[in-house]
């Protein structure tokens, strides 16, 4: 996919006296007592007074004034945002929509605002219809916001469609659908989505549809997407239009349909809003902003509905995980009823032939809350969240917060020597050359199964067996192993491709994911990931755990972004575990790498065995020494104690590519 472009010039934090002060006296107002919570899916607004003393330094009036202190919320990423900075795109809307509120001060955590008084659509008119004056007045927006000049706007991701490339952006829109919001979140909702009847392949159904009609090549132009009663902000005879963080440039067409499927207007309104918004433009003089509109409104009508069954059924579901006391029975049946409206709109464009009634759509739903993927995770990321903020009184000047310090020496000896060992990867770490690494995932990222905690796994596996009946098949050495991998390549030889062997691979999963709750980090590896990510070098984790377990763990660390798509574990085949090379050669041929230029990071003899089918070059990780000797037995020519020299090395060259993302193979649309 596109990345977002960097920041621009002008978003550079502000210096200076007048600027501290301005901070300071910000700060102070963010924190009033008397502060007005408003909160939405992307922001939390606190609405405050705004001070004279403030207002001075903003060259604004202070009187009766009020301002709004925005701070970002973290939620699933489930619509694209290709502008980084909604700071740099109202400072151009403002200046040609005056009742858009303007941003006085962007400080990167947060941000500083106008307010614009009034009440918002959605507590005036929650549902029903709006009237015809209130119509027009979104008609004259639309046309207003699509003559914003494009010479304007922020710049646009690299790969973006061309303006009246209307196919292209529908294909990128259907794509980002298909692998930032379903792919994504499979590792934590797949479960939900099948119990609901959503197939994997949904948006690739919809995307291949032999029934959609091409578009019509449209003039493009800047589309808010996000136009919604609780975005309108009514005052006596005038509306205004606010948060534009989802803002975008492309077809016009799609901007009707989100509107008309968000606001869920009644029949005859959504008819009348569609000659409304012809009429509109036309008379703007964007008369071929409407060319094909006749067949082509449906087409984004459809995808609206299709893209939006996915972030309705996360959302429903994640805030049942947000009510402190745990969901009632009234909980369950709203998210079920949220939920069975969604599927409902989607079944058509999605074509979905077994979707769940509101009965089945609650039992999902109560069923995942009850598994590892539900509140048990949510609690674990709050905690999480409880511990770093504690540990933030010790971060440095750039907010990091150390990680767990090696418990050996601090002599430099022995890194100096591992580091000239390691100095034929120089290049690689720096991201000088276009390399990859690739982490294993227990040992050189974390601890999964500390203290021989696997056990627990593993008896569970084995008492699965005998729950089935199944006796004499694993040996005795597999009778007694901690390692629940043990267990499963046994009965994927005897069983393979069975039921038995994928309740046993649910079964293992669900460990990994409740072992990720609490596993420590292994000490420097985020250090490492994040500076490796920040020089542009390609990292991916290639591992024998599930690739649940991992993206769970990312998650709960904030690592997911570092790694983007990239974990490659355990499949429905156990045969291909490594020491079998698959999960390397997977990570190499979505990464666009060759062996030649890939560094494995391994702790066990099974990583260095599957390196060496792979053709790629091995470090060994161990955190301690029998595992060490082990390694060395094995063949393993550099093994290393502690992720140190590994860090040593790649913050030895210059700065690496700024905003380098984890994708590979760079993006052909």
């Amino acid at each position: 996919m596109p990345s977002p472009p960097p920041r621009s010039p002008h978003e550079a934090p502000k210096s200076g006296r007048r600027e501290s002060w301005i901070r300071c006296l910000a700060d102070t107002h963010r924190d009033h007592p008397d502060r007005q919570v408003v909160a939405g899916h992307h922001n939390v607004n606190y609405v405050v007074p705004l001070g004279w003393r403030l207002a001075v330094l903003l060259n604004t009036m202070p009187f009766r004034a009020r301002v709004k202190c925005r701070m970002p919320r973290e939620t699933v990423e489930v619509v694209p945002r290709i502008w980084p900075s909604e700071t740099d795109l109202l400072a151009v809307v403002s200046r040609h929509l005056k009742e858009v509120p303007r941003c006085f001060r962007d400080f990167g955590d947060w941000s500083l605002h106008s307010y614009r008084a009034g009440r918002a659509l959605s507590d005036l008119r929650p549902q029903g219809p709006v009237g015809e004056r209130l119509m027009g007045l979104f008609a004259d927006f639309f046309a207003r916001t699509a003559a914003v000049p494009d010479a304007e706007l922020p710049p646009r991701p690299d790969g973006w469609p061309r303006s009246e490339n209307s196919q292209g952006f529908l294909h990128w829109l259907i794509r980002f659908t298909e692998e930032e919001v379903h792919q994504a979140n499979l590792w934590r909702f797949d479960d939900l989505f099948a119990a609901l009847g959503i197939p994997s392949d949904a948006m690739a159904r919809f995307r291949g549809a032999a029934d959609r009609p091409s578009l019509t090549p449209r003039p493009f132009c800047l589309l808010h997407t996000d136009v919604h009663r609780a975005n309108v902000i009514v005052d006596r005879k005038d509306v205004a239009v606010i948060d534009w963080e989802l803002a975008m440039y492309g077809d016009p067409l799609h901007e009707l349909a989100t509107h008309l499927v968000r606001m869920d207007y009644p029949q005859d309104e959504q008819a009348a809003m569609e000659s409304l918004w012809s009429e509109a433009m036309r008379a703007a003089g964007l008369g071929r902003m409407t060319e094909g509109m006749a067949t082509d409104l449906q087409v984004y009508l459809d995808f609206e509905y299709a893209q939006s069954v996915f972030p309705d059924v996360m959302r429903a579901a994640l805030d049942l995980t947000g009510l402190a006391d745990g969901p009632e029975a009234a909980d369950y049946a709203g998210a079920a009823a949220r939920v069975g409206r969604a599927l409902r709109r989607a079944a058509g464009p999605l074509k979905l032939e077994e979707a769940a009634d509101e009965d089945r759509a609650e039992q999902a739903l109560r069923d995942w809350y009850a598994g590892p993927f539900g509140r048990a995770l949510a609690d674990a990321a709050e905690c999480r969240a409880r511990e770093d903020a504690d540990g933030a009184d010790d971060a440095d000047e750039w907010g990091r917060v150390p990680e767990p310090t090696d418990t050996e020496t601090t002599s430099t000896g022995p890194d100096d020597a591992a580091a000239q060992q390691l100095a034929p990867f120089a290049d690689l770490l720096t991201g000088a050359s276009r390399g990859c690494v690739l982490f294993d995932f227990d040992g050189p990222v974390c601890r999964l199964f500390p203290d021989g905690s696997s056990r627990q796994v593993a008896d569970a596996l084995r008492d699965l067996l005998r729950a089935r009946g199944v006796q004499g098949v694993l040996t005795p050495e597999e009778e007694r192993s901690i390692d629940p991998h043990d267990v499963l390549r046994a009965m994927d030889r005897a069983f393979s491709g069975s039921d038995l062997v994928g309740d046993l691979e649910t079964l293992l999963t669900s460990g990994e994911v409740a072992a990720t709750y609490t596993a420590p980090p292994t000490p420097g590896a985020h250090r490492l990931i994040r500076e490796l990510r920040s020089r542009g070098v390609r990292i991916a984790v290639v591992t024998n755990n599930s690739p649940r377990a991992v993206a769970a763990y990312l998650h709960l660390h904030g690592l997911t972004d570092a790694f983007g798509p990239h974990v490659y574990g355990r499949t429905a085949k156990p045969g291909l575990l490594k020491p079998h090379p698959d999960s390397l050669n997977r990570a190499l041929l979505a990464l666009g790498a060759e062996p030649g230029d890939a560094l494995m990071i391994g702790d066990k003899e099974a990583d260095l065995l599957a390196a060496r089918d792979a053709k790629v070059s091995f470090v060994g990780y161990a955190g301690d020494p029998a595992e060490a000797v082990s390694l060395r037995v094995a063949g393993a020519e550099l093994v290393l104690s502690t992720l140190r020299p590994l860090l040593a090395v790649a913050e030895s060259g210059p700065p690496g590519a700024a905003g380098a993302g984890p994708e590979g193979v760079p993006d052909p649309h």
